[in-house]
């Protein structure tokens, strides 16, 4: 600006209060009469006519060596837009011939903040929920007769090169145990219990959360992804999640102990358990209402463990470690893969109690020993070497206190003929 005041005075021209504030003025100048004289006189171009606007004054540009650009000049017009208003450039074809308006629309408040991803239909996500479980159900069956302790293939003694480890005998994996069971009972086989499991899951997806809203427990939910949860609110959504929990055990286990025993058939090739309803009517008639409910403690002591344990960990780790929102999510996840490692033993406790006391092969002595109590159960499975059958789906050994054994007392271990 003050390079524009000098050359100005020096060359004799006169700049109009054109504003006020940090504006730039120097852009719009009128040359005063005597400096118009002393400058020779340049051809006339014809003026076009405007009928609504027309320009009184000829607008120029200043020459300065500096080529200085001055800032737009913005005008508030109301709170509805936002004006901004730029000097026209000389030999610009515009209908006004003086200056270019442009409209900028003012930012709504969704737009300025955080808005939360759109969430999947809830009927979609159902759907895909059951899809998911009927199309993996062939590697759950195999689970639950891993837990159930049934090993139909010899386990392989393999050394791992360049160690000087002994050799260990390694059980052949999920992927080659459905094999099995493919080889076996063809397609069919792959999908005993399907039927309870699908049930079971459209119950607790559809009554879980009924049962919420009829008892008025509806847990805090977190409006923006930094918000931190105090210690009440906590309490009251491990309170939520628990009864949602208790609830889904209670109506979900039932079947859980028919998928299990349909399942156990494989072994012994029965068909005492056949289609649900006539399952359900069959145990009830051999075991009663308890037999409705036969591990139903361990099976839920365990899953309460993974919650708690995941929502305590979790809720320190936010109030503790400053973490981003994805960085918490990643967190979590490996959180609960870990307290799942830890409690699986109740889970392959739960699996034999569902299945002890049943007329199939599988589940009586020499395979099984009958059990009068959860505890008893995970007792002799701890003693055995057992209790984290199914853990791993891949790369499985042997126990080894079922190799001391075979050495002490030349008994056959698990898996070995």
């Amino acid at each position: 600006m003050e390079h524009n005041r000098r050359e100005i005075n020096t060359r004799g021209l006169q700049s109009p209060s054109l504003g006020g504030g940090d504006a730039d003025n120097s852009v719009l100048m009128r040359r005063a009469p005597d400096a118009e004289q002393q400058q020779p006189p340049q051809p006339q171009q014809p003026q076009q006519q405007h009928h609504h606007h027309p320009v009184e004054q000829q607008v120029e540009r200043p020459i300065a060596n500096s080529q200085m650009v001055s800032r737009p000049r913005l005008r508030r017009s109301g709170s509805d837009r936002v004006d901004i208003i730029l000097p026209c450039a000389a030999g610009a074809a515009t209908s006004e011939g003086a200056a270019m308006a442009i409209v900028a629309e003012p930012l709504s408040g969704s737009e300025l903040t955080d808005t939360p991803a759109p969430q999947p239909n809830p009927l979609v996500r159902f759907c895909l929920r059951l899809g998911l479980s009927a199309l993996l159900h062939p590697y759950e069956m195999a689970k639950i007769l891993i837990q159930l302790g049934h090993e139909p293939i010899t386990a392989l003694p393999y050394q791992l090169p360049f160690v000087g480890w002994r050799p260990r005998f390694y059980l052949p994996g999920v992927q080659q145990y459905v094999m099995h069971i493919y080889q076996l009972d063809g397609f069919r086989g792959l999908y005993r219990g399907l039927g309870p499991r699908l049930v079971s899951g459209a119950f607790d997806y559809l009554l879980g959360d009924v049962i919420l809203d009829a008892i008025h427990l509806t847990p805090y939910t977190r409006c923006v992804a930094k918000s931190r949860f105090g210690a009440q609110e906590f309490l009251w959504n491990l309170m939520c999640d628990t009864m949602r929990l208790a609830s889904s055990v209670a109506i979900t286990h039932p079947f859980y102990v028919v998928m299990v025993r349909q399942v156990a058939q494989f072994v012994g090739r029965e068909a005492v358990y056949e289609g649900l309803w006539s399952s359900l009517k069959t145990l009830l008639d051999t075991d009663g209402l308890a037999g409705l409910y036969a591990g139903v403690v361990p099976l839920f002591l365990g899953e309460w463990a993974i919650l708690a344990g995941t929502s305590v960990a979790t809720h320190l780790c936010h109030r503790l470690v400053p973490m981003s929102f994805i960085q918490q999510q990643y967190n979590s996840v490996i959180i609960q893969m870990v307290i799942s490692k830890l409690v699986y033993p109740l889970h392959v406790t739960a699996a034999c109690m569902a299945a002890t006391g049943a007329p199939l092969s599988a589940c009586e002595p020499p395979r099984m020993p009958l059990y009068n109590h959860w505890v008893d159960c995970l007792a002799d499975l701890q003693a055995r070497g057992g209790h984290h059958r199914g853990g791993l789906l891949f790369w499985r050994t042997v126990p080894k206190i079922q190799m001391v054994r075979h050495l002490d007392t030349n008994v056959p271990p698990l898996g070995t003929k």
